[in-house]
This record gives structure tokens, sequence and C-alpha cells, in this order.
């Protein structure tokens, strides 16, 4: 019947009782072991006081007071008294023991004697000598089991009716204490979950008491006004107001305590202003309710800065379009960002490079058309201690004039005609990072102005705004136009023009860039033929002197489109660059117009071309000691991607020997 993790409790006492018959119940007795013993505790105290005088009051061996567990069947002493000494922590089946009728038939059992004989299964009772038993079920006022207070002796337990009623009586007193318990508990488990919810909430909560002081503050009400619990709780939600808000608070509170339970509430969208610890007052949007218990008046107030919430807003718009931006980005994007080459002028520029990104110095990038000045922005960024934030470009020969200073600054709703809508500039969203003024020679002259006021001071104006903003962000500008020749002509205000050409950097043309065309058409050719699922042979010694001897008035942006032309005009491996030139009178008008200034490739066979390249690697890897990838390999010293270094190792059939 009843189950022990641990062994010598249940052993077999030796009962030094007289054996009689007749119990010896005395009303005095009864009623002082009831009410004396038990009045001054509650829950496990109290059950441990019951069944110690129970037992004493019937004069039996043991009694215990259980909980009962329906999903497992089992029975959970609470408090357990038994020859003379408590018995802690008992849990048992209540299959084949004498409790199982009390449970299931939810009614008094009682076996005077032979209670071996009659629950043969139970291996507890004839270790404890046990002779007799009664049990009752305690019961919830709903009807609900909520265990048994049992009884059991090493002598026979006639039926006496002052007995159960004495027992009956017990059994009352532990259901009461029961259902008390149960009850707190769950008062305890609401109060629990009502403060999870009032911690967890977003909004300040206030509860108020009928003379309006706090009597309760969630965390976010120390956040929103700055106190802590202990400062608010007690105070007058008057200094949490200013003047005219309070009157209007109070005012209405009083109205709420007049209305019936269904229309006690009220709404302030924007009329209040709240204080915080330092008296700076900020908009409240305030949410005001009455309630009444236990015959007092309370009021419950629901508080949200309204400066925040406008503040997350414009945070959300401002996210808005820079994820617009991106995705322009991402769009308008082609092809790697990596910049490629070997060739001294290109090692003079990574060099220039490298020096300026450490910096936040303005940077001009001048070049011609194609030659990759958005690229270098790029690279200058990532290598920047900005490289965290954003990078936002503007091609300022894109956007029209009308709504560049809207594109650069930002314009506030209703700024202009078809502004609906609040909308972040540029320069905000860079704010932190990088700004790319691409072909900045193309900004009108008001605009070039407003644009000097945020290189010289870090702020501006968004159309409509009447304050003024400030950003951190570094400039880099790009133009392939000769911005001297147009601050003669007066097209480019010459204070901005001083202002951008801080730092230099002259991209060189492709035509100026030697060995290099042959290895960017390399790597655009197989990044195209992957991309088209072909293969594609390497480039024949004729196809290398006819690149070699282009003039490229387009450069490298040019130099991606033949590539790719001529391995959409191939039908076999072999990719058609003669086809995808220009007509040759075009490449003899760029001949005359001038040999490139590097004629290296022009001259080389191309068997020379791959020996020198293979020269080249295999320094560049015993530099590394074959690291290939990473800021100390061999790649980052040639400057080409790790994936492309490793491509062109194994078509050159470079290993290492041990």
């Amino acid at each position: 019947m009843i189950r022990s993790s641990s062994s010598g409790t249940l052993g077999n006492p030796v009962d030094q009782r007289e054996s009689n018959a007749h119990r010896r119940i005395r009303d005095d007795a009864v009623l002082r072991l009831l009410v004396e013993g038990t009045v001054s505790t509650t829950g496990v105290g109290f059950f441990r006081a019951l069944v110690k005088n129970l037992c004493e009051a019937l004069d039996t061996s043991g009694a215990w007071i259980t909980e009962f567990l329906p999903e497992a069947q089992r029975l959970r002493s609470l408090a357990f008294w038994l020859n003379g000494e408590y018995v802690e922590r008992y849990e048992y089946d209540i299959e084949g023991t004498p409790c199982q009728p009390v449970i299931e038939e939810q009614s008094l059992a009682h076996f005077p004697e032979n209670v071996i004989e009659l629950f043969p299964e139970d291996p507890d009772l004839p270790g404890l000598n046990a002779v007799s038993y009664m049990g009752v079920p305690l019961l919830d006022t709903d009807g609900e089991l909520l265990g048994h207070l049992a009884v059991l002796d090493t002598r026979p337990m006639p039926t006496q009716p002052r007995l159960l009623e004495v027992f009956q009586l017990f059994a009352e007193r532990a259901a009461a204490e029961y259902r008390r318990l149960r009850a707190a508990q769950r008062v305890q488990a609401r109060e629990e979950q009502l403060t999870r919810l009032l911690d967890g909430a977003m909004d300040a909560i206030l509860v108020l008491d009928s003379r309006l002081a706090v009597i309760r503050a969630n965390p976010a009400a120390e956040r929103v006004f700055g106190w802590s619990a202990g400062d608010l709780l007690g105070r007058d939600v008057r200094t949490l107001l200013d003047t005219e808000s309070w009157q209007l608070f109070s005012d209405q509170a009083r109205i709420l305590e007049t209305r019936s339970d269904a229309d006690r509430q009220h709404w302030f969208p924007h009329d209040l202003g709240a204080l915080g610890y330092d008296g700076v007052p900020f908009p409240a949007e305030t949410t005001l309710s009455c309630f009444t218990s236990g015959g007092q008046v309370f009021h419950t107030v629901i508080l949200r800065n309204v400066d925040e919430r406008l503040q997350a807003e414009n945070r959300i718009r401002m996210l808005s379009d820079e994820a617009e931006y991106l995705r322009e980005v991402v769009r308008e994007a082609s092809g790697s960002d990596d910049i490629i080459g070997s060739s001294p002028p290109m090692q003079r520029l990574f060099e220039a490079m490298e020096k300026v990104a450490a910096t936040d110095t303005t940077v001009l990038v001048l070049g011609e058309t194609g030659t990759g000045k958005e690229l270098v922005a790029r690279s200058i960024h990532r290598s920047s201690p900005r490289h965290d934030g954003p990078l936002v470009r503007v091609n300022c020969a894109a956007v029209p004039g009308a709504l560049m200073e809207s594109e650069f600054f930002g314009h506030e709703k209703g700024a202009f005609t078809g502004a609906t809508n609040r909308r972040e500039g540029r320069f905000s969203l860079a704010d932190g990072g990088t700004i790319l003024l691409d072909e900045v020679g193309e900004l009108p002259l008001d605009l070039q102005a407003k644009l000097l006021r945020v290189l010289q001071e870090g702020e501006f104006e968004p159309l409509g705004a009447t304050s003024t903003r400030t950003v951190d962000v570094r400039v880099i500008a790009a133009t392939n136009r000769d911005l001297q020749v147009m601050v003669s002509e007066g097209a480019f205000r010459e204070d901005l023009y001083y202002r951008l050409n801080v730092f230099p950097l002259e991209v060189p043309p492709l035509r100026d860039r030697g060995w290099d065309i042959e290895f960017l058409a390399a790597v655009f050719a197989e990044r195209f033929a992957g991309r088209m699922g072909r293969r594609v042979e390497q480039l024949t010694a004729d196809d290398i002197r006819r690149l070699s001897i282009y003039h490229w008035p387009g450069n490298v942006r040019e130099l991606q489109n033949v590539v790719e032309r001529a391995i959409i005009l191939s039908t076999s491996s072999t990719i058609e660059i003669a086809r995808a030139l220009p007509p040759a009178t075009n490449q003899e008008e760029s001949r005359v117009a001038g040999p490139p200034s590097t004629p290296l490739p022009s001259i080389l066979t191309r068997n020379e071309m791959l020996a020198l390249e293979r020269d080249n690697i295999l320094r560049a890897l015993d530099a590394r000691d074959w690291k290939i990838a990473g800021d100390s390999g061999a790649a980052r010293l040639l400057d080409v991607p790790a994936s492309t270094l490793s491509s062109r190792m194994k078509a050159l059939d470079i290993t290492r020997t041990r």
C-alpha cells in the first residue's frame, strides 16, 4: 500500500499498547486535539499536526493525508505519522490497496480487521502488522477528488458511531484546509501571471489608488519616467504630468468613477504631457481605466512615449528606404567587386588605395568611362574603419535635376507636389558609413552649394523641414570629366572642387595596363562561360594579339562586353574574339590613334606570356609559403581572388613539390 524509497522506516514495530476491542474516545480531548493542535498552522504544517493528533484521538498506529494524482493513479502523502514519527516523501499506486475503493468510489471505506487477507496484493501491510484500516475521500466544493485521509492500526478497529464521527470531523477539517490551500495557490498563480504580463509589457503601466497615488508600477514605467519602482510607489501622479495635463487627467478620473463598469475607460491620444525624472516633458499617448475591488476604487494607467514611437517609425522608414536602395544596387550590380590587375599602373593605384582607406579623407576618383571607379570606391569602403556601415551610391547623372535635392537630403511630407510621404535622403542613409557621388561633375550649381555645406559642417536641411540634420559621412566622389576645366568654365564651383580633391586617385585606362588585358579577358571568359553552362578553351595567341592592339575606348566595361559577346557567338569551345571585336577598320584607327603605352603584350608570344604568368605565380606562392587565401596569402599579394588563383594554378599545372 505504501512504498518507500528508503529502507527501515516501515519496520515491524512492537505494539506495546493494550489490546482491547473498544476505543476510549473522549469528546473534550478530541475537540482540544482538533482545535488547539491545528489552529496556529496552515498548509503542510497544518496537515502534519492533523495526522499526529488524529492518531492520538483515535489511538491508532498511523494516519496520513494524501493528494491524488489522477493521470498516474497514484497517491502522494502530504503528511504521514507512523509509530510516533513522521514519514517523509511517500508516493504509491492505489491498485490493490485498501485506499483503492476510497478513491474509486469516493466514499468512506472501513475494514475493522483482517485487512491483510482482504488485500493480499499490498506488499506493505504485512510489514506493518496491519489489522484494520479506515479512509475517507477529500473533495473540492465542485466534487473534484483532491486526495484522501486514512488511518491504520495493528489492532481491530470496530465500527463505532463515535469513531466514525471523529474521523469525519478530522476529514472535514483537512478538506477545508486543502481547499483553502488550493485557492491560495490559484490566486498566487494568477498573481504571478499578472506580474509576468505587466513586467513584459512595453508600455508603462501604473496602478493608482483612490487618491491617484501609484501603488504598482511595471519595469517599462521605470524606463519611461526614469524613476525606480521604489521612487514611483506612493508618488502622486500629479508629479508625473504637467499642470494642464494633470487637470485633464484628474477630471477624467473622477468622471470614470461615476460610470458603469462597461464604460470606465478613456483614451488620451496626444493630449497629455508627461514629465520624466529630470522634469523634461514628453508627449504621451495614454489609456485610463477605473475599477472597484473590495469596495475601493482603483485606476489603471497605460502610457506610451509618443516620441519613442515617432523615432521607431522614422527608423522603420529609414530602413525601408535603405532596403529599397540596396535592392536598386543589386539590380544595377554586375560582375564581381574585385579589382583585378598586376600591371605597374594598377600596383601604384592599389598602394594609394591602401593608404587612404585607413583614413576618413575625402577621395576623388578620376578616370575614363568603364575603368572601374565604383569598384575602387567599394574597395576603399570595405578596407576602411567604416566597413560595418552602409555604402550608399548616388548616380548624379541619372537623377533628374528637379528631384536631386530630395534624393540627396530627403523631404518632409507635403514639401512639394507628389510628396505624400516623408522620405530619408541618401546622406541620412549613409550616416556612419560612406557615400559615393558617382559622376559628381553632373551636379547643378545650386546643389553644389548645399553639398559644400555638408562637406564643411556635416549638416543639411531636408526639403520642407524646419530643423537641421547632422550626419557623419565619408565622401568619395567619382567622375570621368576634367573638373579643373569645368571650374575655369564656371560649370563647377572652385571651393567644392578643392573640398573634393583632397586625395585624388587616377584609375588607369585599360590600354595602359599592359598584360592585364589578357588576364582580365581570361577571368571574364571563365565567369561568363560558367553562367551560360559552357566550356571554353583558353585564348589563342591571335586572340591575345587582337585584344592587345585594340584601343579600348570603353575600357574594362567594354572588355567585359566583348568577351561575353564572343562566348555567345561561339559555336564550339573556341572563343570568337575576332567576331566580337569592332570591325578591323576601327581597330586600325585605334592603332593609328596611338599604341598602348605598355607594349609588352603585343611583342610576347602566348607561350612566353604563360611562362611569365607561371613564374610570377610561383614567386608569389614561394613568398607566402604556398598559402593561397587570407590576408597573408599569395592571392592577396597578386591582388586576385583566391578562386581565380587556384583556377590559374590548375590551368598552368602548378603544384607544390615537397
